[in-house]
Protein backbone atom coordinates (compact mmCIF):
# COMPACT_ATOMS: atom_id res chain seq x y z
CA UNK A 1 0.00 0.00 0.00
CA UNK A 2 1.42 3.70 -0.76
CA UNK A 3 0.66 5.60 2.03
CA UNK A 4 1.51 9.25 1.23
CA UNK A 5 4.51 10.61 3.39
CA UNK A 6 2.88 12.90 5.79
CA UNK A 7 0.82 10.28 6.85
CA UNK A 8 3.62 7.99 7.41
CA UNK A 9 5.22 10.72 9.34
CA UNK A 10 1.96 11.36 11.41
CA UNK A 11 1.84 8.02 12.35
CA UNK A 12 5.74 7.82 13.15
CA UNK A 13 4.84 10.55 15.45
CA UNK A 14 1.87 9.00 16.92
CA UNK A 15 3.79 5.93 18.12
CA UNK A 16 7.15 8.10 19.31
CA UNK A 17 4.48 9.89 21.39
CA UNK A 18 4.96 8.74 25.13
CA UNK A 19 0.72 7.36 25.93
CA UNK A 20 -0.24 10.00 28.24
CA UNK A 21 0.12 12.83 25.48
CA UNK A 22 -1.90 10.49 23.20
CA UNK A 23 -5.28 11.08 22.87
CA UNK A 24 -7.24 7.95 23.50
CA UNK A 25 -9.81 6.97 21.08
CA UNK A 26 -13.21 4.83 21.35
CA UNK A 27 -12.90 1.57 19.22
CA UNK A 28 -16.27 0.35 18.07
CA UNK A 29 -17.17 -3.21 19.30
CA UNK A 30 -20.03 -5.55 18.65
CA UNK A 31 -22.47 -5.08 21.52
CA UNK A 32 -24.16 -7.47 23.66
CA UNK A 33 -27.41 -9.25 22.05
CA UNK A 34 -29.45 -7.40 24.87
CA UNK A 35 -27.94 -3.68 23.82
CA UNK A 36 -28.33 -4.19 20.08
CA UNK A 37 -30.01 -1.35 18.85
CA UNK A 38 -29.25 1.38 15.88
CA UNK A 39 -28.96 4.02 18.33
CA UNK A 40 -26.45 1.98 20.69
CA UNK A 41 -22.65 1.96 20.28
CA UNK A 42 -20.68 -0.41 22.33
CA UNK A 43 -16.42 -0.24 21.82
CA UNK A 44 -13.25 0.18 23.88
CA UNK A 45 -11.64 3.84 25.21
CA UNK A 46 -7.63 2.48 26.09
CA UNK A 47 -5.97 4.17 28.67
CA UNK A 48 -2.56 4.02 30.48
CA UNK A 49 -3.10 1.81 33.81
CA UNK A 50 -0.11 4.32 35.15
CA UNK A 51 -0.26 7.90 33.27
CA UNK A 52 3.56 8.30 34.49
CA UNK A 53 4.84 5.50 33.27
CA UNK A 54 5.81 5.67 29.88
CA UNK A 55 4.70 2.74 27.21
CA UNK A 56 3.35 1.10 30.28
CA UNK A 57 0.25 -1.22 30.35
CA UNK A 58 -3.11 0.04 29.21
CA UNK A 59 -6.48 -0.73 30.23
CA UNK A 60 -9.15 -0.95 27.98
CA UNK A 61 -12.32 0.34 29.31
CA UNK A 62 -15.82 -0.83 28.60
CA UNK A 63 -17.88 2.09 26.97
CA UNK A 64 -21.40 1.58 26.09
CA UNK A 65 -23.59 5.25 24.12
CA UNK A 66 -26.76 5.13 24.14
CA UNK A 67 -27.96 7.45 21.58
CA UNK A 68 -30.49 10.22 22.12
CA UNK A 69 -34.33 9.70 20.90
CA UNK A 70 -34.47 13.29 19.49
CA UNK A 71 -31.02 14.55 19.16
CA UNK A 72 -30.51 18.13 19.97
CA UNK A 73 -27.43 20.27 18.29
CA UNK A 74 -24.74 21.02 21.66
CA UNK A 75 -26.55 18.59 23.83
CA UNK A 76 -24.57 17.48 27.09
CA UNK A 77 -24.58 13.81 27.25
CA UNK A 78 -25.06 12.08 30.64
CA UNK A 79 -22.68 10.41 32.37
CA UNK A 80 -23.18 7.57 34.66
CA UNK A 81 -21.62 6.44 37.63
CA UNK A 82 -21.93 3.44 39.68
CA UNK A 83 -21.61 2.59 43.02
CA UNK A 84 -19.01 -0.21 44.99
CA UNK A 85 -16.89 0.51 44.61
CA UNK A 86 -17.20 -2.89 42.43
CA UNK A 87 -20.14 -2.61 40.62
CA UNK A 88 -20.08 -2.49 36.52
CA UNK A 89 -21.84 0.80 35.51
CA UNK A 90 -22.59 -1.07 32.07
CA UNK A 91 -25.46 -2.94 33.89
CA UNK A 92 -27.16 0.72 34.13
CA UNK A 93 -27.59 0.68 30.36
CA UNK A 94 -30.62 -1.44 29.30
CA UNK A 95 -32.43 1.01 31.98
CA UNK A 96 -31.35 4.15 30.18
CA UNK A 97 -32.65 2.33 26.64
CA UNK A 98 -35.39 0.92 27.97
CA UNK A 99 -37.52 2.47 30.96
CA UNK A 100 -35.47 5.11 31.43
CA UNK A 101 -35.86 6.65 27.85
CA UNK A 102 -36.78 10.15 29.47
CA UNK A 103 -33.01 10.93 30.08
CA UNK A 104 -31.78 10.20 26.70
CA UNK A 105 -35.13 12.40 24.92
CA UNK A 106 -32.34 15.07 23.78
CA UNK A 107 -29.03 13.81 24.47
CA UNK A 108 -26.37 10.52 24.73
CA UNK A 109 -26.17 8.53 27.65
CA UNK A 110 -22.81 7.34 28.02
CA UNK A 111 -22.18 4.02 30.75
CA UNK A 112 -18.83 2.68 30.86
CA UNK A 113 -17.54 0.05 33.16
CA UNK A 114 -14.72 2.13 35.76
CA UNK A 115 -11.26 0.39 35.50
CA UNK A 116 -11.30 -2.71 37.68
CA UNK A 117 -15.06 -3.54 37.11
CA UNK A 118 -17.32 -5.41 34.67
CA UNK A 119 -15.44 -5.59 31.35
CA UNK A 120 -12.76 -3.08 32.46
CA UNK A 121 -9.88 -5.39 33.65
CA UNK A 122 -12.08 -6.41 36.39
CA UNK A 123 -10.37 -7.10 39.74
CA UNK A 124 -12.48 -10.43 41.05
CA UNK A 125 -11.73 -12.35 43.92
CA UNK A 126 -13.68 -15.62 43.02
CA UNK A 127 -13.53 -17.30 46.09
CA UNK A 128 -14.58 -14.17 48.17
CA UNK A 129 -17.45 -12.80 45.44
CA UNK A 130 -18.70 -16.95 45.61
CA UNK A 131 -18.97 -17.18 48.87
CA UNK A 132 -22.15 -18.16 51.39
CA UNK A 133 -23.59 -15.55 52.58
CA UNK A 134 -23.78 -17.34 56.25
CA UNK A 135 -19.82 -17.69 56.04
CA UNK A 136 -16.98 -14.73 57.08
CA UNK A 137 -17.08 -12.41 54.19
CA UNK A 138 -13.39 -12.62 53.94
CA UNK A 139 -10.13 -15.25 55.22
CA UNK A 140 -6.85 -14.61 55.07
CA UNK A 141 -5.98 -17.32 52.92
CA UNK A 142 -8.51 -16.10 49.88
CA UNK A 143 -7.42 -12.18 50.62
CA UNK A 144 -3.87 -13.61 50.12
CA UNK A 145 -4.93 -15.44 47.17
CA UNK A 146 -6.92 -13.15 45.56
CA UNK A 147 -4.24 -10.25 46.11
CA UNK A 148 -1.43 -12.30 44.25
CA UNK A 149 -2.92 -13.27 41.67
CA UNK A 150 -4.37 -10.00 40.48
CA UNK A 151 -0.78 -8.27 40.93
CA UNK A 152 0.17 -10.34 38.21
CA UNK A 153 -1.79 -8.60 35.27
CA UNK A 154 -2.61 -4.76 37.64
CA UNK A 155 -1.02 -2.74 39.81
CA UNK A 156 -3.00 -2.30 42.64
CA UNK A 157 -2.32 1.05 43.67
CA UNK A 158 -3.34 2.53 40.14
CA UNK A 159 -7.04 1.81 40.50
CA UNK A 160 -8.16 4.62 42.81
CA UNK A 161 -10.94 7.49 42.79
CA UNK A 162 -8.48 9.96 41.54
CA UNK A 163 -7.38 7.70 38.59
CA UNK A 164 -10.44 6.51 37.88
CA UNK A 165 -12.00 10.50 37.78
CA UNK A 166 -8.72 11.02 35.42
CA UNK A 167 -10.54 8.09 33.01
CA UNK A 168 -13.73 9.39 33.10
CA UNK A 169 -12.17 12.53 31.48
CA UNK A 170 -10.21 10.60 28.97
CA UNK A 171 -13.63 9.24 27.85
CA UNK A 172 -15.65 12.63 27.34
CA UNK A 173 -12.84 13.42 25.40
CA UNK A 174 -12.60 10.74 23.10
CA UNK A 175 -16.06 10.62 22.67
CA UNK A 176 -15.99 14.48 21.68
CA UNK A 177 -17.84 16.07 23.88
CA UNK A 178 -17.01 19.47 25.60
CA UNK A 179 -18.49 18.66 29.09
CA UNK A 180 -20.97 16.44 30.70
CA UNK A 181 -23.63 16.06 33.24
CA UNK A 182 -23.68 13.24 36.02
CA UNK A 183 -25.57 10.89 37.39
CA UNK A 184 -23.98 9.20 40.20
CA UNK A 185 -24.92 6.47 42.96
CA UNK A 186 -23.69 6.06 46.25
CA UNK A 187 -19.96 5.16 46.09
CA UNK A 188 -20.77 6.77 42.58
CA UNK A 189 -21.19 9.76 44.16
CA UNK A 190 -17.63 9.86 45.80
CA UNK A 191 -16.50 9.16 42.30
CA UNK A 192 -18.30 12.84 40.93
CA UNK A 193 -16.89 14.57 43.66
CA UNK A 194 -12.98 14.12 42.94
CA UNK A 195 -13.81 14.82 38.91
CA UNK A 196 -15.98 17.74 39.77
CA UNK A 197 -12.38 18.75 41.89
CA UNK A 198 -10.45 17.49 39.32
CA UNK A 199 -12.10 18.82 35.85
CA UNK A 200 -14.86 21.56 37.78
CA UNK A 201 -15.33 23.29 34.51
CA UNK A 202 -15.59 20.44 32.71
CA UNK A 203 -19.32 19.31 34.56
CA UNK A 204 -22.62 20.89 32.99
CA UNK A 205 -24.93 19.55 36.23
CA UNK A 206 -24.66 16.83 38.64
CA UNK A 207 -27.69 14.75 39.98
CA UNK A 208 -26.38 12.73 43.44
CA UNK A 209 -28.35 10.11 45.15
CA UNK A 210 -27.18 8.14 48.32
CA UNK A 211 -25.00 10.46 48.98
CA UNK A 212 -21.27 9.48 50.85
CA UNK A 213 -18.93 12.52 51.45
CA UNK A 214 -15.15 12.13 50.09
CA UNK A 215 -14.00 11.44 53.54
CA UNK A 216 -15.89 8.27 54.30
CA UNK A 217 -14.36 5.72 55.95
CA UNK A 218 -16.41 2.44 55.04
CA UNK A 219 -16.84 0.67 56.80
CA UNK A 220 -16.81 2.14 59.94
CA UNK A 221 -20.61 3.80 60.24
CA UNK A 222 -22.45 1.09 58.72
CA UNK A 223 -23.08 -0.52 62.01
CA UNK A 224 -24.58 2.87 63.43
CA UNK A 225 -26.46 3.92 60.37
CA UNK A 226 -28.05 0.28 59.72
CA UNK A 227 -29.38 0.57 63.23
CA UNK A 228 -30.84 4.33 62.64
CA UNK A 229 -32.67 2.31 59.96
CA UNK A 230 -33.84 -0.02 61.90
CA UNK A 231 -34.86 1.73 64.84
CA UNK A 232 -37.00 3.46 62.35
CA UNK A 233 -39.08 0.58 60.77
CA UNK A 234 -39.45 -0.80 64.44
CA UNK A 235 -41.07 3.02 65.53
CA UNK A 236 -43.18 2.83 61.85
CA UNK A 237 -44.22 -0.64 62.47
CA UNK A 238 -45.75 0.43 66.19
CA UNK A 239 -47.34 3.25 64.34
CA UNK A 240 -48.94 1.48 62.26
CA UNK A 241 -52.36 0.15 62.96
CA UNK A 242 -52.12 -3.10 60.56
CA UNK A 243 -47.89 -3.51 61.27
CA UNK A 244 -48.66 -3.48 65.04
CA UNK A 245 -51.31 -5.83 65.14
CA UNK A 246 -49.40 -8.20 63.06
CA UNK A 247 -46.23 -7.58 64.92
CA UNK A 248 -47.43 -6.38 68.96
CA UNK A 249 -44.20 -8.02 70.63
CA UNK A 250 -41.54 -6.99 67.50
CA UNK A 251 -39.05 -5.10 69.64
CA UNK A 252 -38.93 -7.59 72.59
CA UNK A 253 -38.84 -10.82 69.78
CA UNK A 254 -35.93 -8.70 67.83
CA UNK A 255 -33.54 -8.52 70.95
CA UNK A 256 -34.96 -11.96 72.16
CA UNK A 257 -33.39 -12.98 68.44
CA UNK A 258 -30.32 -11.67 68.93
CA UNK A 259 -29.67 -12.44 72.21
CA UNK A 260 -30.45 -16.38 71.41
CA UNK A 261 -27.59 -16.02 68.18
CA UNK A 262 -25.03 -14.89 70.65
CA UNK A 263 -25.72 -17.48 73.13
CA UNK A 264 -26.19 -20.43 70.99
CA UNK A 265 -25.84 -20.24 67.04
CA UNK A 266 -28.02 -21.51 65.02
CA UNK A 267 -27.13 -24.56 62.90
CA UNK A 268 -29.47 -24.64 59.43
CA UNK A 269 -29.79 -26.34 56.31
CA UNK A 270 -29.34 -24.36 53.19
CA UNK A 271 -28.82 -25.42 49.49
CA UNK A 272 -24.92 -25.46 50.02
CA UNK A 273 -25.37 -27.56 53.03
CA UNK A 274 -25.68 -27.16 56.70
CA UNK A 275 -24.47 -23.77 58.07
CA UNK A 276 -24.17 -22.37 61.60
CA UNK A 277 -26.38 -18.89 61.65
CA UNK A 278 -24.41 -16.65 63.56
CA UNK A 279 -25.12 -13.28 64.81
CA UNK A 280 -22.50 -11.00 62.65
CA UNK A 281 -23.84 -12.93 59.48
CA UNK A 282 -26.98 -12.39 60.38
CA UNK A 283 -26.90 -8.94 60.77
CA UNK A 284 -24.68 -7.95 57.89
CA UNK A 285 -27.33 -9.97 55.55
CA UNK A 286 -30.11 -7.93 57.08
CA UNK A 287 -27.87 -4.83 57.02
CA UNK A 288 -27.50 -5.51 52.97
CA UNK A 289 -30.85 -6.15 52.36
CA UNK A 290 -31.98 -3.05 53.37
CA UNK A 291 -31.23 -0.88 50.94
CA UNK A 292 -34.76 -0.19 49.64
CA UNK A 293 -38.23 0.53 51.14
CA UNK A 294 -39.70 -2.81 49.70
CA UNK A 295 -37.38 -4.80 51.72
CA UNK A 296 -37.21 -3.08 54.80
CA UNK A 297 -41.20 -3.33 54.72
CA UNK A 298 -40.50 -6.77 54.87
CA UNK A 299 -38.10 -6.38 58.48
CA UNK A 300 -40.97 -7.27 61.32
CA UNK A 301 -42.08 -10.32 58.91
CA UNK A 302 -38.61 -11.54 58.82
CA UNK A 303 -37.94 -11.09 62.84
CA UNK A 304 -41.39 -12.65 63.84
CA UNK A 305 -40.37 -15.24 61.79
CA UNK A 306 -36.94 -15.99 63.07
CA UNK A 307 -37.45 -15.30 66.57
CA UNK A 308 -40.77 -17.68 66.26
CA UNK A 309 -37.77 -20.54 65.10
CA UNK A 310 -38.53 -19.94 61.70
CA UNK A 311 -35.86 -18.99 59.28
CA UNK A 312 -37.11 -20.10 55.80
CA UNK A 313 -38.13 -16.78 54.77
CA UNK A 314 -34.86 -15.41 55.76
CA UNK A 315 -33.08 -17.50 54.07
CA UNK A 316 -35.16 -16.60 51.18
CA UNK A 317 -33.73 -13.24 50.59
CA UNK A 318 -30.33 -14.17 51.07
CA UNK A 319 -28.63 -13.50 47.35
CA UNK A 320 -27.86 -16.45 45.41
CA UNK A 321 -25.15 -16.98 43.21
CA UNK A 322 -21.89 -14.89 43.09
CA UNK A 323 -21.74 -10.84 44.41
CA UNK A 324 -22.12 -8.53 42.00
CA UNK A 325 -18.95 -6.84 42.97
CA UNK A 326 -15.60 -6.92 41.85
CA UNK A 327 -13.99 -7.73 45.05
CA UNK A 328 -10.29 -6.76 44.20
CA UNK A 329 -11.72 -3.03 43.30
CA UNK A 330 -13.09 -2.95 46.48
CA UNK A 331 -10.88 -3.76 49.01
CA UNK A 332 -8.16 -1.67 46.29
CA UNK A 333 -10.55 1.37 47.14
CA UNK A 334 -12.28 0.76 50.32
CA UNK A 335 -8.63 -0.33 52.10
CA UNK A 336 -6.86 2.83 50.98
CA UNK A 337 -9.29 5.68 51.41
CA UNK A 338 -11.29 4.12 54.12
CA UNK A 339 -9.98 1.68 56.63
CA UNK A 340 -6.40 3.00 56.39
CA UNK A 341 -8.01 6.17 58.22
CA UNK A 342 -10.07 4.04 60.88
CA UNK A 343 -8.12 4.37 64.43
CA UNK A 344 -8.88 2.11 67.03
CA UNK A 345 -10.59 4.08 69.30
CA UNK A 346 -13.11 5.08 66.89
CA UNK A 347 -15.15 1.57 66.61
CA UNK A 348 -16.09 1.21 69.58
CA UNK A 349 -18.72 4.11 69.44
CA UNK A 350 -19.91 3.53 66.51
CA UNK A 351 -20.67 -0.08 67.01
CA UNK A 352 -21.41 -0.82 70.64
CA UNK A 353 -25.29 -1.16 71.23
CA UNK A 354 -25.68 -1.93 67.28
CA UNK A 355 -27.49 -5.25 66.24
CA UNK A 356 -24.29 -5.45 63.55
CA UNK A 357 -21.75 -4.65 66.44
CA UNK A 358 -18.16 -4.76 65.12
CA UNK A 359 -18.58 -7.62 62.73
CA UNK A 360 -18.42 -6.58 59.29
CA UNK A 361 -15.60 -3.59 60.47
CA UNK A 362 -13.60 -6.17 61.90
CA UNK A 363 -13.35 -8.46 58.57
CA UNK A 364 -12.61 -5.94 56.40
CA UNK A 365 -10.10 -4.65 58.81
CA UNK A 366 -8.32 -8.06 59.02
CA UNK A 367 -8.70 -8.48 55.02
CA UNK A 368 -6.66 -5.21 54.76
CA UNK A 369 -4.15 -5.90 56.81
CA UNK A 370 -3.03 -8.18 53.68
CA UNK A 371 -4.28 -5.84 50.68
CA UNK A 372 -1.80 -3.67 49.24
CA UNK A 373 -2.78 0.23 50.28
CA UNK A 374 -1.69 3.44 47.58
CA UNK A 375 -1.02 6.43 48.86
CA UNK A 376 -3.54 9.16 48.91
CA UNK A 377 -2.77 12.80 48.86
CA UNK A 378 -4.53 14.35 51.99
CA UNK A 379 -6.58 17.06 50.11
CA UNK A 380 -8.13 14.63 48.44
CA UNK A 381 -10.20 14.38 51.52
CA UNK A 382 -11.16 18.12 51.29
CA UNK A 383 -14.60 18.69 50.08
CA UNK A 384 -14.94 20.88 46.81
CA UNK A 385 -15.39 24.48 47.32
CA UNK A 386 -16.85 25.39 43.56
CA UNK A 387 -19.45 23.30 41.27
CA UNK A 388 -21.61 23.41 38.90
CA UNK A 389 -25.61 23.01 39.98
CA UNK A 390 -25.84 19.67 41.97
CA UNK A 391 -28.78 18.16 43.05
CA UNK A 392 -28.52 15.65 46.10
CA UNK A 393 -31.69 13.38 46.60
CA UNK A 394 -31.65 12.19 49.93
CA UNK A 395 -33.63 9.03 51.60
CA UNK A 396 -34.73 9.22 54.84
CA UNK A 397 -33.94 6.12 55.54
CA UNK A 398 -30.26 5.00 53.99
CA UNK A 399 -28.91 2.69 55.66
CA UNK A 400 -25.28 3.64 54.32
CA UNK A 401 -25.61 7.41 54.25
CA UNK A 402 -26.43 9.48 56.89
CA UNK A 403 -29.01 12.20 56.02
CA UNK A 404 -26.89 14.85 57.80
CA UNK A 405 -24.01 14.00 55.65
CA UNK A 406 -26.16 15.18 52.32
CA UNK A 407 -27.38 18.15 54.03
CA UNK A 408 -23.59 19.03 55.35
CA UNK A 409 -22.79 18.96 52.11
CA UNK A 410 -25.68 20.79 50.39
CA UNK A 411 -24.85 23.43 52.85
CA UNK A 412 -21.16 24.19 52.18
CA UNK A 413 -21.46 23.93 48.60
CA UNK A 414 -22.75 26.69 46.56
CA UNK A 415 -25.24 26.00 43.67
CA UNK A 416 -26.54 22.81 45.67
CA UNK A 417 -30.06 22.00 46.49
CA UNK A 418 -30.94 19.02 48.49
CA UNK A 419 -34.09 17.28 48.14
CA UNK A 420 -35.45 14.60 50.71
CA UNK A 421 -37.33 11.75 50.55
CA UNK A 422 -39.02 10.07 53.04
CA UNK A 423 -38.72 6.28 53.14
CA UNK A 424 -36.60 5.86 50.41
CA UNK A 425 -33.34 3.52 51.05
CA UNK A 426 -29.81 4.20 49.39
CA UNK A 427 -31.79 4.72 46.30
CA UNK A 428 -34.54 4.73 43.63
CA UNK A 429 -34.39 0.52 43.12
CA UNK A 430 -37.89 -0.03 44.50
CA UNK A 431 -39.79 2.75 42.74
CA UNK A 432 -41.37 0.39 40.68
CA UNK A 433 -43.61 -0.42 43.51
CA UNK A 434 -44.21 3.12 45.31
CA UNK A 435 -46.92 5.14 44.92
CA UNK A 436 -46.13 8.58 42.32
CA UNK A 437 -42.65 6.28 42.28
CA UNK A 438 -41.76 8.16 39.01
CA UNK A 439 -41.53 11.34 40.64
CA UNK A 440 -37.42 10.45 41.05
CA UNK A 441 -36.80 10.52 37.65
CA UNK A 442 -38.89 13.49 37.11
CA UNK A 443 -37.00 15.36 39.31
CA UNK A 444 -33.63 14.48 37.82
CA UNK A 445 -34.61 15.15 34.20
CA UNK A 446 -35.98 18.37 35.00
CA UNK A 447 -32.79 19.73 37.08
CA UNK A 448 -30.99 18.80 34.11
CA UNK A 449 -32.95 21.44 31.82
CA UNK A 450 -33.34 24.05 34.35
CA UNK A 451 -32.02 23.69 38.09
CA UNK A 452 -33.53 27.25 39.00
CA UNK A 453 -37.49 26.45 38.28
CA UNK A 454 -37.01 22.88 39.93
CA UNK A 455 -40.06 21.97 41.55
CA UNK A 456 -40.00 19.31 44.51
CA UNK A 457 -44.03 19.26 45.20
CA UNK A 458 -44.19 15.48 44.00
CA UNK A 459 -42.24 13.85 46.70
CA UNK A 460 -45.55 14.59 48.84
CA UNK A 461 -47.20 12.17 46.75
CA UNK A 462 -44.68 9.00 47.13
CA UNK A 463 -45.82 6.50 48.86
CA UNK A 464 -43.70 3.16 50.26
CA UNK A 465 -45.60 -0.44 49.54
CA UNK A 466 -47.34 -1.59 52.74
CA UNK A 467 -45.42 -3.31 55.73
CA UNK A 468 -45.47 -7.40 54.63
Amino acid sequence: MNVPRFLRLALLIALALPLTAQKSVFVTMPCPPDLKAPSVRCGTIAVPEDAKLEGGRTVDLNVVVIGATHPTANAVPLFHLDGGPGIAATNAAGFYAGPGGMYKETRDIVVFDQRGTGGSNALHCPAIEHRHPLDDMYTTADVIACRDALRSRADLSRYSTEVAASDIDRVRSALGYAQVDLWAISYGTRLAQAYMKQFTTRVHRAVLTGFTPLDYRAPLYHAVNAQRVIDLILYECQRDRTCSARYPNLRHEWQSLLHALDETPVKIETASGTKVLRRGPFAEALRSFLYTAAAQRQLPFLIHAAASGDFAPFLAILPKGASPFADGLYLSIACSEGAARIKGGEVAPVTNGTALGDYRLRQELDACAEWPKYAVPEDFYTPQKASPPVLVIAGSMDPVGAPEWSDAYCTALPNCRLVTIPNLGHGPFDLDVWTAGGCFDELSTAFYKDPASLDPSCVKRMQPPAFK
